[in-house]
C-alpha cells in the first residue's frame, strides 16, 4: 500500500528531498475472514521489511495483520543515496501515521483490522522508534498501542523511567551493533507488565532471519506476548511456557 503523509517532508541532512513523506507499507493478513489485531513493524537502519518477512509472515498466520513500511530515509532500496539515519527522529509519527491509515474508514483493509487491538513492534533503529511511538501520546480520539516489542534496541534518548504499555524486549547477548546491556536498560527503566527475552549466543539480525536455530522460540515468544496483552485471549503464562521449550532463549519479567 502506498500511504502519502502531505503534511510533513522527507528531508535528508538539511535538503528536501520531497514535500511529502511516502510510506510504501507491506502488509499480511490471516487467510481467514473477520476483524484481527495489528501489529506495525518497524524495520531497523540500512536494511527494509523483507528482512523480516519470515517473522511477519508467522505473526500473520497466527492471526494478526501485520504492516510493515518502508522508511523513506533508512530502508537503502528505497532511500538509494540520500540513506540517513539521522531521519530515525521522523520514524515514530511515520508508524502512527501508518496506524492510522490502516484502519481508517477509507482504507481497503480496515474491514480486517481491529482498531482497539493494535501494537507497535520493531528491531534495532525501528525498534527505538516503535518505543517512542508506543510511549506517545494518542491524539485525541485515537487508541493508545496496547503492546510494544522492542528487539535489539535501545532507551529512547533523555528518558527516566517509562509510562509504557506491555513490553516485551528481545537481545542477543552476542549483539555486537547494540550492546546486550542497552538491551536490558531498556528492560529495566520500563513498567510492569515487562518481559526480558534474552537470546543466548544471538548477535544483531541473525536470530530473526529465516532459518535461524532462534527463529523458532522468538515467534513463539512474541505470539503468546500479542496474545495475551494485544488480543487478550489468552494468560500472560503463555509467553513464559513458549520460552521454557525454546533452546538458548531464557525469559525474565517484571
Amino acid at each position: 500500500m502506498r500511504l502519502v503523509d502531505r503534511s510533513r517532508p522527507t528531508a535528508s541532512r538539511g535538503r528536501v528531498i520531497s514535500p511529502f513523506r511516502t510510506l510504501t507499507t507491506l502488509v499480511w493478513m490471516p487467510a481467514a475472514p473477520g476483524r484481527w489485531p495489528l501489529v506495525v513493524f518497524a524495520h531497523g537502519f540500512d536494511v527494509g521489511p523483507q528482512t523480516y518477512v519470515s517473522l511477519l509472515e508467522t505473526w500473520a498466520a497466527h492471526g494478526y495483520v501485520v504492516a510493515a513500511p518502508e522508511f523513506p530515509l533508512t530502508d537503502p532500496a528505497v532511500a538509494g543515496s540520500n540513506l540517513d539515519e539521522n531521519d530515525i527522529s521522523n520514524q515514530p509519527t511515520d508508524l502512527r501515521f501508518v496506524t492510522d491509515s490502516l484502519v481508517a474508514p477509507t482504507s481497503p483493509v480496515a474491514g480486517h483490522i481491529d482498531p482497539a487491538q493494535v501494537a507497535v513492534a520493531g528491531h534495532s533503529d525501528g525498534a527505538e522508534s516503535a518505543l517512542a511511538a508506543s510511549l506517545t501520546p494518542a491524539p485525541a480520539g485515537e487508541r493508545r498501542y496496547r503492546a510494544v516489542i522492542v528487539m535489539s534496541g535501545q532507551p529512547v534518548p533523555g528518558l527516566g523511567a517509562m509510562t509504557n504499555p506491555p513490553i516485551l524486549v528481545t537481545q542477543g547477548d552476542a549483539d555486537t551493533i547494540n550492546a546486550p546491556a542497552w538491551g536490558l536498560q531498556t528492560w529495566q527503566q520500563a513498567t510492569p507488565p515487562k518481559y526480558f527475552l534474552d537470546i543466548h549466543g544471538g548477535g544483531h539480525l541473525q536470530p530473526l532471519q529465516a532459518g535461524s536455530t532462534w527463529l523458532p522460540g522468538i515467534e513463539a515468544a512474541t505470539m503468546a506476548f500479542l496474545d495475551a496483552y494485544v488480543a487478550a485471549d489468552k494468560p500472560p503464562s503463555g509467553i513464559a511456557a513458549a520460552v521454557s521449550t525454546a533452546p538458548l532463549l531464557s525469559l525474565q519479567s517484571g
